[in-house]
């Protein structure tokens, strides 16, 4: 049986397989929710932990949304009134968008009032949560947990061996 015929063999959905179909499709797009797919990440200098906070899977949507945030845009040089274009990429705010957006618990951690006005105590500029994200988190540690977030978000899957992606 060839490939093709084994992917449409795949395919056919029976009223007998239906109702499975229905509840994976179902279970597959409440990966927000999932707990198990859910990792804490633990902010540890010198063997200390400072603190803790939990992340989750991010949609293309968010992803979308992050890097939107994080793009300088310019005039078109086409057209001044044509929609402005990308100019540049802040990938220290995009990484710092998309842990904001992974966070589970990001009013206690990043929105938390009084972790603001400590850090405006301290004379850091905090007005919004990826501030406190770019003021407490050194770059390796976004870093790692940018790593960790593209991890459960399905990034590192692969289904598919070297030897079948090289064969495709």
């Amino acid at each position: 049986m060839g490939n093709a015929a084994k992917a449409e063999e795949m395919v056919k959905v029976t009223k007998e397989n239906e109702l499975d179909l229905v509840q994976g499709l179902l279970e597959a797009a409440d990966f927000r929710n999932d707990d198990d797919l859910q990792t804490e990440i633990q902010v540890k200098r010198n063997n200390k932990v400072f603190f803790k906070f939990k992340v989750r899977p991010l949609s293309e949507e968010e992803l979308v949304k992050a890097r939107r945030n994080a793009v300088v845009k310019m005039p078109n040089p086409s057209n001044p009134k044509l929609p402005p274009i990308e100019k540049d990429l802040r990938v220290e705010e995009f990484t710092a968008w998309k842990i904001y957006y992974a966070t589970v618990d990001k009013e206690e951690v990043w929105d938390n009032p009084s972790v603001m006005k400590g850090l405006e105590a301290k004379g850091f500029p905090v007005l919004r949560g990826i501030d406190v994200i770019n003021t407490v988190l050194r770059a390796g540690e976004k870093d790692a947990i940018d790593d960790q977030i593209d991890k459960i978000s399905g990034f590192y899957d692969s289904e598919i061996s070297e030897e079948e992606y090289a064969k495709n």
